[in-house]
């Protein structure tokens, strides 16, 4: 968070930073000691320089005019020149490099230099405690997206981290039928205010009645109840909240979230569906945090200080579900 102020590169832009969001996952990143980078991917701030290739597109061009702008970044920056890129997966990019995790600083700073193709307008609308938000709403869609076409009735979502509870909030707004379970009862507390149906997590049977379960635990017990509760044929949809980090192809990945064995005998007596969700469109949750349909300020737990950020990082357990960082407003 000292670190040295960003170099200016062709294509990028340096953005002072107004707020950060950091969450458990943050905090895991700085517990695998892998990244000795600037943590924080998730963020909101004004664009101080920018500058644009003369060989630049039109619409990136057009992009000169963003000094002043406030903006949010994607966290994932894909290279633009991989086999998967060129074919249209540039979310699966394999060179991708992930501000505040992987091999590109985050937002724990003042200042942060982001490729201008990552970053994205903050409508007025979307204030700066807001806009953070924008990476765990575009994740929330994107599973919402993966589910539209299957027109599912009875829907469950596992856990109560802050990306459980912005998931149950967009499916809640497509279908009526949605459940939260949860061991924490402020968590419920929140479901009940936002008229979102929820039971804590011991109470529900496993009657396989589930079409889709949404396992935001990140968790090997997770997969097994999301399992039991699932109907033949159903959909098990895994969104862990720190699967930002990519895999590159023959490498081990971190397994701590799955040390315990799964049972998948399940999965194949019923032909049940798994998917894996990670994150989506940044515009699309801009546009949907600009409708104020989705409550992301009870997800706060604290507010700090740039300076005390390092202390917040470390009291990502338990009780804090997401701590705001105040960099300043610029």
């Amino acid at each position: 968070m000292d670190a040295q102020a960003p170099g200016v590169h062709q294509g990028e832009a340096i953005v002072r930073v107004t707020r950060v969001l950091v969450t458990p996952a943050d905090a895991a990143v700085a517990e695998r000691r892998e990244f000795r980078g600037v943590l924080g991917s998730q963020f909101v701030g004004v664009v101080k320089q920018i500058t644009v290739p003369d060989s630049a597109p039109p619409s990136m061009s057009a992009r000169k005019g963003w000094v002043g702008k406030r903006v949010v970044a994607s966290p994932s920056i894909a290279c633009a020149l991989c086999d998967l890129c060129r074919a249209g997966l540039s979310a699966h990019c394999r060179a991708r490099k992930v501000l505040g995790v992987w091999e590109r600083d985050g937002g724990l700073a003042d200042l942060v230099s982001v490729p201008i193709s990552a970053l994205h307008l903050a409508p007025d609308s979307v204030k700066d405690d807001a806009a953070p938000f924008a990476h765990l709403v575009s994740g929330a869609l994107h599973a919402a997206n993966m589910l539209r076409s299957e027109q599912k009735s009875y829907i469950t979502v596992l856990g109560d981290s802050a990306a459980a509870l912005v998931a149950a909030q967009v499916l809640a707004r497509m279908n009526a039928s949605v459940r939260v379970l949860s061991a924490r009862h402020d968590r419920l507390r929140l479901c009940e205010r936002w008229g979102v149906k929820h039971r804590p997590i011991d109470e529900p049977g496993r009657r396989q009645d589930q079409d889709v379960v949404v396992d935001c635990t990140g968790s090997a017990a997770g997969l097994g109840l999301a399992l039991q509760m699932v109907r033949p044929r159903g959909i098990v949809l895994l969104k862990d909240p720190a699967a930002l980090r990519p895999i590159p192809p023959g490498t081990k990945a971190d397994l701590r979230g799955w040390a315990d064995p799964v049972d998948l005998t399940p999965a194949v007596v019923n032909e049940v569906q798994v998917l894996g969700s990670r994150d989506g469109p940044i515009p699309d949750a801009l546009r949907v945090l600009s409708e104020q349909t989705i409550d992301v300020a009870a997800l706060v737990s604290k507010r700090v200080r740039l300076e005390d950020a390092p202390q917040a990082l470390r009291s990502l357990a338990g009780e804090t579900m997401t701590v705001l960082v105040d960099v300043g407003d610029r």
